[in-house]
């Protein structure tokens, strides 16, 4: 049987014992799927710290029959499967902590080149709360940005459900396979999400919706967004993980302000008070990202309003004088301009309200490329 390069990538999935972790070692250290099925089991247990057991299942894998039955049953159920090496492969996953080496997907691929921001919250919402998530979403996409979340019950189905309302696109991302749908009394949202939007996992097909594999969703639901907004949590909910998720990864956070001593908002309350951005209306998203912010009509998109050169500070001209297209983290940019963090921090943000730059979806800052 020829195989193919998406068949080892597949593979490398179905090794018992590698987990993610595992499997992202022999990545970085060996690149090629391929390469790595042509190791002894020696070399992998050796630079990768892979258990003796595991890398002899690498080294002796043969069950190709089972990677062929899982792109078939892809192909049938209508779904995509897509590795790191696939040119469609989302770009802000690459830049994430241990990216997924696959993605099943059923739905529209193009949403994922789109700027989206993520809402998530509690199963056990208020009214209230699920109303607010279903009129943040419509807003989001009314202003040409998708709307990302886990499909769960409450904050997350009225996340997705106000997105379509509005004709929007949504993309639900799952703790299980995407033949094993989670909840199932989101089965029809599921169906809509596919014709409309995009459902996507990292999880072979038939894999059950097991608790440890919703941190897991959530790295990839703040993966793929601008910020996370979190609209209910308590204080043991699995938004906090996504939020501070979202924080290890450069994504701002939002939380929705509840009511003091209320449960429900206990969790969004502590985020404010630890520094999250407070978020009442899309305003408050496009005032702490304003690169989201619409193009007015009539103006083309290269119009953006960068101030002409002759009246650039003395400080912002020598700065531009010093970078190139590249990103910068704010810790190499105190390197190369030799200033202080007030200074540059200061500096940055007067670049970054005049259009000179912005932040990028990593953290980091980049040129605007008029000025390059």
């Amino acid at each position: 049987m020829a195989l193919e390069e998406l068949d080892y990538w597949l593979a490398l999935t179905m090794i018992d014992g590698l987990g993610l972790k595992g499997m992202n070692r022999l990545l970085r250290f060996h690149g090629d799927p391929q390469r790595i099925f042509s190791l002894s089991a020696a070399e992998p247990a050796g630079c990768c710290e892979l258990r003796r057991g595991v890398a002899a299942e690498v080294a002796s894998f043969s069950n190709w029959k089972r990677v062929a039955a899982e792109r078939r049953k892809a192909e049938r159920l209508g779904m995509q499967i897509i590795s790191r090496a696939d040119e469609r492969y989302p770009k802000k996953l690459l830049n994430i902590y241990d990216p997924p080496p696959i993605l099943y997907a059923k739905g529209d691929l193009d949403i994922l080149d789109s700027p989206a921001i993520a809402i998530v919250g509690s199963r056990k919402s208020s009214v209230h709360g699920r109303h607010f998530a279903s009129d943040l979403a419509g807003a989001l996409v009314r202003h040409g940005i998708s709307v990302i979340s886990g499909m769960a019950l409450g904050i997350d189905g009225a996340a997705h459900a106000g997105c379509m309302d509005a004709a929007g696109k949504t993309i639900a991302v799952w703790g299980s396979g995407l033949d094993v749908c989670y909840p199932a009394r989101h089965r029809h949202l599921a169906g809509k999400i596919a014709a409309e939007g995009l459902l996507l996992s990292e999880f072979s097909l038939g894999s059950q919706p097991e608790k440890h594999n919703f941190p897991r969703r959530n790295r990839i639901i703040s993966g793929l967004s601008e910020g996370v907004v979190i609209v209910e949590a308590t204080l043991q909910s699995g938004s906090l993980i996504t939020a501070r998720i979202a924080l290890e990864q450069g994504r701002e956070v939002f939380a929705v302000p509840g009511l003091p001593g209320s449960p429900a908002s206990q969790g969004n309350n502590w985020l404010i008070k630890e520094g999250a951005q407070l978020v009442e209306s899309i305003d408050d998203i496009f005032c702490a990202l304003p690169r989201l912010l619409p193009v007015p009509a009539g103006k083309k998109k290269q119009e953006s309003k960068v101030r002409p050169l002759n009246s650039v500070s003395q400080e912002q001209e020598e700065l531009i004088g010093k970078l190139d297209s590249g990103e910068y983290s704010l810790d190499q940019l105190m390197e190369i301009s030799g200033w202080t963090h007030d200074r540059i921090s200061s500096i940055l943000l007067e670049m970054e309200i005049a259009g000179m730059l912005w932040r990028t979806a990593n953290g980091k800052f980049q040129l605007n490329p008029k000025l390059v």
